[in-house]
């Protein structure tokens, strides 16, 4: 299979994954579109696995690494200001605490994952205390 293909499928999947929650919601079903997503990446995964051609490089995951960073830079503090702004404003407006508290433990947890990644990947590739 080559890259054209590859995103052929990919488009193919992901239009059939739409069409499928569009109608679990319809139905006002949970389960299916939690087996769809599945099945989608799983289906995806096979698609990307028969592909010969090189599809990522050093390149891409480096420019990808950068946008990451970039992303979690702007994202994290501005919906914790957010939060935050909701949260002040409870006495005024009370049904936006709540969406201000989930803003804001979404940020903490963000956070906390963002800290146990950055520990692996400093142990796995950076230097520990014995290796400098």
């Amino acid at each position: 299979m080559d890259r054209k293909t590859y995103a052929i499928c990919g488009v193919i999947i992901a239009m059939t994954l739409g069409g499928v929650i569009g109608f679990s919601i319809t139905i006002e079903n949970v389960i299916l579109p939690i087996v769809a997503v599945t099945v989608g990446m799983a289906l995806l995964y096979l698609c990307k696995s028969r592909v010969k051609e090189v599809i990522e490089d050093e390149r891409t995951h480096r420019i990808s690494e950068r946008a990451s960073r970039k992303t979690f830079q702007i994202f994290t503090p501005s919906v914790a200001l957010i939060g935050v702004i909701l949260i002040a404003l409870r006495n005024k407006y009370p049904n936006l605490a709540q969406s201000g508290f989930t803003l804001a433990y979404s940020v903490c947890a963000l956070l906390m994952l963002y800290n146990i990644f950055y520990m692996y990947y400093n142990k796995k590739y950076g230097y520990g205390p014995d290796e400098e």
